[in-house]
């Protein structure tokens, strides 16, 4: 088999950073996108719960990379490499703390120093979508305008020039964590929190991150911050994504209809997902078949125009979808619309439908599950925040 090989011209750090994180993306638990309908299914994610990805385990994330980096602040001298170097460093000397005793969530717990993907790179969106980077910066970025900033703060102090805001701006423990080059918002940590860290939340930090989703305006009006705010505890043992039904009396107009629309499009794209399997099983994936025939008697809809207006889709992806809409009860034609699919999203060398005697069928399904919108990753970091809040209570 042909390996693929990928490469770029980046011009600037921002535009190195979108691609990678386009690259990280492809490697995330149920990023597989046969069909090309990802963007749909990212859409109402980032909509019902900003902040949120599928590969964020555990919420205490969220502070212990602030807490490495307002350390790494007052090194004057840490150029960017060399910052960020010192900070994956820190969060792979970090494993062994936090894993003690099994617990559950914790990044690099087989890897170890071999990690690759560090809990900076996955949280640093949250980070900033939660407001606890007060600028809307990459982690290259802010590294970068950390040094620029602590260095022309010394200079000016130096050549006695410096001027009132600079002195606002100096590194002051007791300051909520702004450091000196104000770039963070959290709880101060103690000087000594590693002595005591473990994977739980704090009764102060799970309070502020509370606090701070039930506030941002990207984040307020969503379905995990009415979940917040509604203390449903509840939500975090739902079995699946319909299970919030229970919670429909509690939204507002605009979020129960994104809920519905979104609940209705996993219901629906389902059955291409399952004839997907039919497919590429050549009907011997009994699973696969036993669920088409169930689907075929639901019959499940959705309305692709409100769909079009909220998300705005490419226009490819669109087609698909109302292709598939009018086809299915003409198999034949369904099955040749799905193989088409996956060769225009994939390419013809990658596609499994076309290449079976590169991918072949072992009695297993492919993404053979209804899209849950990252449910059990905000779930668990629902368990972190409600089980925090109630060590204050």
């Amino acid at each position: 088999m042909t390996m693929l090989s990928l490469g770029w011209v980046d011009f600037s750090k921002r535009d190195r950073d979108m691609v990678l994180n386009v690259l990280r993306q492809l490697t995330e638990p149920g990023a597989v996108d046969e069909l090309g309908i990802g963007t749909i299914r990212d859409g109402f994610a980032n909509i019902l719960f900003p902040g949120t990805s599928t590969i964020q385990t555990r919420a205490k994330y969220l502070f212990i990379i602030p807490y490495i980096c307002l350390e790494l602040d007052r090194d004057k001298k840490l150029l960017p490499r060399d910052f960020i170097n010192a900070l994956e460093q820190n969060e792979l000397d970090l494993i062994d703390v936090l894993a003690v005793n099994g617990a559950e969530g914790v990044i690099g717990q087989r890897s170890r120093q071999t990690l690759r993907r560090k809990p900076s790179s996955i949280y640093w969106n949250a980070l900033r979508t939660y407001g606890f980077l007060t600028e809307p910066v990459t982690l290259s970025e802010y590294a970068a305008l950390s040094y620029t900033r602590k260095n022309t703060s010394e200079q000016q102090k130096r050549l006695g020039k410096r001027k009132a805001r600079y002195e606002d701006d100096s590194v002051d423990d007791s300051d909520m964590g702004m450091s000196g080059t104000s770039f963070w918002r959290v709880p101060t940590p103690e000087k000594n929190w590693r002595d005591t860290l473990t994977i739980d939340l704090t009764a102060e930090e799970a309070t502020y991150l509370r606090g701070q989703i039930l506030s941002m305006p990207g984040t307020r009006d969503s379905l995990f911050a009415l979940i917040l705010r509604e203390d449903r505890r509840d939500f975090t043992e739902y079995q699946d994504f319909d299970d919030i039904d229970a919670l429909q009396g509690l939204m507002p107009p605009q979020m129960l209809g994104d809920y519905q629309l979104a609940r209705d499009f996993s219901r629906f794209i389902f059955g291409a997902q399952v004839r997907y399997n039919v497919i590429y099983s050549g009907g011997q994936n009994e699973n696969a078949n036993e669920r088409w025939e169930l689907y075929l008697q639901e019959r499940p809809t959705v309305n692709l125009s409100e769909i079009q207006a909220r998300l705005k889709p490419r226009s490819s992806v669109m087609r698909f979808l109302k292709a598939y809409q009018n086809a299915i009860d003409d198999e034949k034609t369904l099955d040749r619309l799905i193989v088409a699919r996956e060769e225009s999203n994939k390419g013809k060398a990658r596609s499994k439908l076309i290449n079976k005697e590169l991918y072949q069928y072992h009695d297993d399904s492919v993404n053979m599950v209804p899209l849950t919108y990252r449910l059990s990753n905000v779930q668990r970091i629902g368990k972190d925040i409600f089980e925090g809040v109630e060590r204050h209570a």
